[in-house]
């Protein structure tokens, strides 16, 4: 590894680290990581603080993943390899579940690995087929983490589909992201399995219907 490529994972850590629900949480006088399900993420923060601290927090979790992918490799490089920006996104996907600058206590990575995504052209479609799945398990099962999870399978097998099952820097990337989740998600694997996981209830669209009944 370079000096430059070592700078820039070292800096994407860095932007990652800079928890956006840490952040909004001084400026509100409240640390929603000592609330709910004690991540620091956007879900947690809608959850208990409302929609616009969590919109806040989402804006800022999603902005830093794309910036350290699509920004911090041109401050060293004239031209950055999607080896480097997989680097750099990883590095700030990791930053914000181990955010050096608050106690390693961070979010569970999902909004800053869609930043990293939303940087690479190639994952556009992927992408947004990706938030479909993630929005259709809210409204049929209520469960964010559920949803954040199967987003993380299914942006892989699309990927790999569009990719030609062409095994490259990219699609390992991707399924690094996957694999992720699912180790993020652990805690929230065992409440689902024993029925006491958060559910977000209202949005289901079976209590919707019952309201206009």
């Amino acid at each position: 590894m370079t000096l430059s490529t070592l700078l820039i994972v070292l800096i994407s850590y860095l932007v990652g680290s800079i928890s956006g629900g840490v952040i909004i949480g001084k400026i509100r006088n409240v640390d929603i990581r000592q609330k709910g399900s004690k991540a620091a993420g956007a879900t947690n923060a809608f959850r208990t603080m409302g929609a616009l601290f969590a919109i806040s927090v989402l804006v800022i979790d999603v902005y830093k993943g794309y910036f350290s992918v699509y920004y911090i490799p041109l401050l060293f490089l004239d031209e950055s390899t999607n080896i480097v920006k997989a680097l750099a996104g990883f590095s700030a996907i990791l930053g914000h579940v181990f955010p050096l600058f608050f106690k390693f206590k961070g979010g569970k990575g999902v909004g800053t690995a869609l930043g990293t995504l939303l940087a690479f052209p190639q994952f556009y479609f992927t992408a947004g087929i990706g938030f479909l799945t993630w929005l259709i398990n809210l409204f049929i099962t209520g469960f964010v983490s559920l949803g954040s999870i199967l987003a993380g399978i299914v942006v892989s097998v699309v990927f790999i589909f569009e990719n030609d099952f062409i095994l490259d820097e990219l699609s390992i990337y991707i399924i690094f992201i996957s694999i992720f989740f699912i180790l993020t998600h652990r805690e929230n694997i065992k409440r689902l399995f024993n029925g006491s996981e958060n559910q977000f209830k209202k949005i289901m669209l079976i209590n919707l219907f019952k309201k206009n009944d």
